[in-house]
Order: C-alpha cells, then sequence, then structure tokens
C-alpha cells in the first residue's frame, strides 16, 4: 500500500494535469454534467487506469506528456462512465466509501452523464491523431459493454464454468486494463513484441483485480471494500467464490446454493442469515484459498509480460502496482 502511495505522489503532476483535461472537457449547457464530473473526481478513486496508461508511455520512452494525458484522461472517463451506468444497473447508493451519483441524483441524471463523459471520451482520444489508438480504446469499449450484458445474462447461474467467468471479467474490467497499457507503447510506436507484452499485463493485471473485488464483496468490511460488502451475493451475481464452491458442493449444497441465488434475485430485503450460510459454505470448500492461487497464477504471468522490458523506475512501479493489487486479500 505505500508503494502504491508513493506512486500517486510520484505521478501527481501528470494526474493533476488528467483531472484539469477531464474537469475541461466535462462542461456542458446543463451544469449537472459539472456536478456530477466533480463528484466522480473527488469521491477518491484510485486512478488504476490512467496511471498505468503513463506507466506504459514512461515505461516506452515518451517523450511528450500531451498524447498520454489526453489518453490517460480518456481512460478514466471511459471507466467513469461505465461507473455510473453500473451503479444504476446494480442500484448501489455507496461507491468508494460515499453515496454513489444516482442516490445523489437519480437514475436518469447518471445515465445521461454517463452518455456525455463517454462521448467526451472519444473526443480526447481523436486528439492523439493515432488511428490504432483509437481503435483500440473503441474496440475496449464495446467489448465492455459486452461483457456487462454478458453477466447480467448469466446472473443466478451457479454453474457458470470458470472460462465463462474469465471471459465475462475480462470483458468488464480486464480489457480496460489491457488498453490502457497497450496504448502507451502504442504512441510510442515501440515494437509487435513490446505492444503485445503491454497489452497481456494489463490484462492479467485485470483479471487479478476483478478477482480480488470478487473475493472482497465477500469477506471485506465496508470501510476497506468502499462500497456495500455482499453487494453481488444480494444481487444474485455468480461470481469465482460462489463458482469454486458450487463445483465441490455436495448435491444437497447444491441445491441450497441456487435456491438463494434464485431468490435474491426477487427479494426485497437482504437476508444476512442467507449471507452467513454462503460464506461458510465458501469457507468449507476454501473458496478463497482457490481464488487466491488463481490470482497468483496470473501474477507470475503478468511479470513475465514485463521480463522484455529492462529495469527502470517505470517498470518497478508497475511491478509495485502489480503486488499492490494482491495486497489486499493478503
Amino acid at each position: 500500500m505505500e508503494k502504491f502511495q508513493n506512486i500517486i505522489s510520484q505521478l501527481a503532476p501528470d494526474l493533476q494535469i488528467v483531472d484539469k483535461i477531464i474537469l475541461e472537457f466535462s462542461v456542458g449547457k446543463s451544469p449537472l454534467i459539472a456536478d456530477i464530473s466533480h463528484h466522480l473526481i473527488s469521491s477518491g478513486g484510485k486512478r488504476i487506469r490512467p496511471i498505468l496508461l503513463i506507466l506504459a508511455a514512461k515505461l516506452c520512452g515518451t517523450k511528450s506528456g500531451e498524447d498520454h494525458h489526453n489518453l490517460a484522461a480518456a481512460v478514466e472517463l471511459i471507466h467513469s462512465a461505465t461507473l455510473l451506468h453500473d451503479d444504476v444497473v446494480d442500484v448501489s447508493d455507496i461507491r468508494r466509501g460515499k453515496k454513489t451519483a444516482n442516490a445523489i441524483w437519480d437514475n436518469k441524471a447518471s445515465i445521461l452523464v454517463g452518455d456525455y463523459l463517454f462521448s467526451i471520451a472519444f473526443q480526447l482520444m481523436v486528439r492523439s491523431k493515432n488511428l490504432r489508438v483509437l481503435d483500440l480504446l473503441s474496440k475496449a469499449s464495446s467489448i465492455m459493454a459486452d461483457g456487462e450484458i454478458m453477466q447480467l445474462e448469466n446472473s443466478s447461474d451457479v454453474a457458470l464454468t470458470q472460462e465463462k467467468y474469465l471471459e465475462i471479467i475480462f470483458g468488464k474490467t480486464a480489457v480496460l486494463f489491457a488498453a490502457a497499457c497497450e496504448s502507451g507503447a502504442l504512441i510510442n510506436n515501440r515494437s509487435e513484441k513490446e505492444i503485445l507484452a503491454l497489452r497481456d499485463f494489463g490484462k492479467n493485471l485485470g483479471i487479478i483485480f476483478q478477482i480480488v473485488d470478487d473475493m472482497l464483496d465477500y469477506s471485506a468490511q465496508e470501510s476497506v471494500f468502499g462500497k456495500n460488502v455482499g453487494n453481488d451475493f444480494f444481487e444474485g451475481k455468480i461470481t469465482l467464490p460462489i463458482i469454486l464452491t458450487y463445483k465441490q458442493a455436495s448435491e444437497s449444497e447444491q441445491k441450497f446454493i441456487s435456491e438463494i441465488f434464485t431468490k435474491n434475485l426477487i427479494a426485497s430485503e437482504k437476508n444476512q442469515n442467507d449471507f452467513a450460510e454462503i460464506l461458510t459454505l465458501i469457507e468449507k470448500y476454501d473458496g478463497f484459498k482457490v481464488a487466491r492461487n488463481m490470482a497468483l497464477d496470473h501474477k507470475a504471468l503478468a511479470l513475465e509480460n514485463l521480463e522484455i522490458f529492462p529495469d527502470s523506475v517505470a517498470k518497478r512501479d508497475l511491478i509495485a502496482i502489480l503486488e499492490y493489487s494482491l495486497v489486499r486479500i493478503f
């Protein structure tokens, strides 16, 4: 955690420029756009995606900050837009320890401002005048939407396979991590081998982040997690701890799990006893331990991805972020 905070401090001048770009562009005729944008900027997000793009650009020897600052802002805007939409879909009222935009304003405002942020993200992407970057980030945006839809379609499917789970989390989370890292290489005209290495590093890091988030939904405190613990459970979402537990459970236990998740889709109140019983089953079948091991496997792959690059401050910072992504569950 300390190393990650040091990285944020070192990149403070870059991140201030990114925030300035976001706020300059997040202004429309309606003051609501600026209000919600300021709310997102001040809500204490980790800025992982723009940080990854900036560090990848530095790793690849970037000389000018203009392109990577604009693209870092674009990546954060894409992420912010999806958060606004996700909180409406998930009926969330807490994110990063604060009220969500839809809880403060309403669903209609959140959806429309999310659409606006998407549009200005594309304006910033065009500024790079790099067709490969524009193609990459536009495809990433569509893959993210596809991933969210796949997750919605598979809600309460307790027999969801690990393969399908990984496909879903690549779409909803890892693809933007991968695109952020790859963009840093593309704007510096690096070799295809280096471009692929950074893409795969971002993909593996993004998968780790989602696995860890899925674990924290069952095991963290709200003050640590920054949003309501148990959200996925009470919304009937099938995530890795449940997939691993269901696979090992007895027939009667599988039936019990299935009934609870089906009930959660229609229940208007949260049943904490159900949550506690599911948590007991996850612990019984080492669901958290197996999930941690999967995250560690992707950490090993991510470290391999960076081997092509010589030692540098940027490389060490990327490795520190990789370590930070796992420290939350150890």
